[in-house]
């Protein structure tokens, strides 16, 4: 049983030493791992300046809106850098990539004003993979600019590849910034290794109007009540009585989480090669 946060390299290195990135994916999807991770409580303020990598938007309230309302309430400073334009396929909803992004990006800035929040720094780009450099070197710039000292980003197992590939670009950001950032990886479409835990039981109701704010994705899927449902039925990791409404993550200092982003990235390309191969 691992009991504490502290004890995460002997996670790491049983678990992530000869890594198989399906049966990884696999288990982190099932919650395997929070039948062995006992998750350490957390609470707010967790750094003097919180930065939130959003792949798309919705994913930072999803994900972390209950924890970006409690930095707030702090105090302490927060913000979010929304990576994607949001707006693939805008031909197959009779708009155009422009009028589809601006209605995503409102929807941030609504959510945003809900907990009083700064609009959310947005980068707009097409593709993660094929702007790779550039997202790398804006987000630097905005860790650097704020002088973050903790950065949220989806967990890196998570099933959309884009969230994956956030996490690529957070490391190579990471690696021109001499100070250690501690990342905590965050649940959108699965489960993460749940390290630490967040009560948000006071800020459920502003996390939901958050969430009430993305018509558009909430139009294909109900994002509301799905997210609040898993924040509800994470209370179970901690004891009766103490939580009815809870975010998890995945803590690492940002030395380790270099170390695990490396060893993530290379089993991704060793699968894509032996695809290739396969395919020939």
């Amino acid at each position: 049983m691992l009991y504490s946060r502290l004890q995460f390299k002997l996670f790491l290195g049983a678990s992530f030493g000869d890594i198989n990135l399906r049966m990884l994916a696999l288990a982190s999807a099932t919650d395997y791992f929070s039948s062995f991770v006992r998750p350490v409580p957390i609470k707010a303020p967790f750094g003097e300046s919180v930065l939130v990598v959003a792949p798309h938007q919705d994913d930072e309230a999803i994900g972390c809106g209950g924890a970006l309302a409690l930095q707030l309430q702090s105090g302490a400073a927060a913000a979010v850098v929304m990576l994607t334009d949001g707006a693939d396929d805008p031909d197959d909803l009779g708009t155009t990539r422009e009028a589809l992004t601006k209605l995503r990006n409102d929807e941030s800035r609504r959510a945003a004003a809900v907990i009083g929040m700064e609009d959310p720094v947005f980068l707009d780009l097409s593709g993660l993979d094929k702007h790779f450099s550039e997202a790398v070197e804006h987000l630097r710039n905005e860790i650097v600019r704020r002088t973050a000292d903790v950065v949220f980003i989806p967990f890196i197992l998570d099933a959309h590849p884009d969230h994956r590939t956030a996490n690529y670009i957070l490391a190579e950001a990471l690696k021109g910034i001499s100070r250690n950032v501690r990342v905590l990886q965050y649940e959108v479409w699965g489960m993460c290794v749940p390290n630490v835990v967040l009560v948000i039981d006071d800020v459920i109701e502003a996390k939901t109007e958050m969430l009430r704010q993305f018509h558009f994705a909430n139009s294909a899927l109900d994002y509301t009540n799905s997210t609040i449902g898993v924040n509800m039925f994470h209370s179970r990791m901690l004891g009766a009585g103490l939580c009815r409404y809870a975010e998890r993550f995945f803590e690492l200092p940002g030395t380790e989480y270099l170390e695990l982003v490396a060893k993530v990235r290379a089993a991704a390309q060793a699968d894509a090669a032996n695809v290739r191969q396969l395919a020939q």
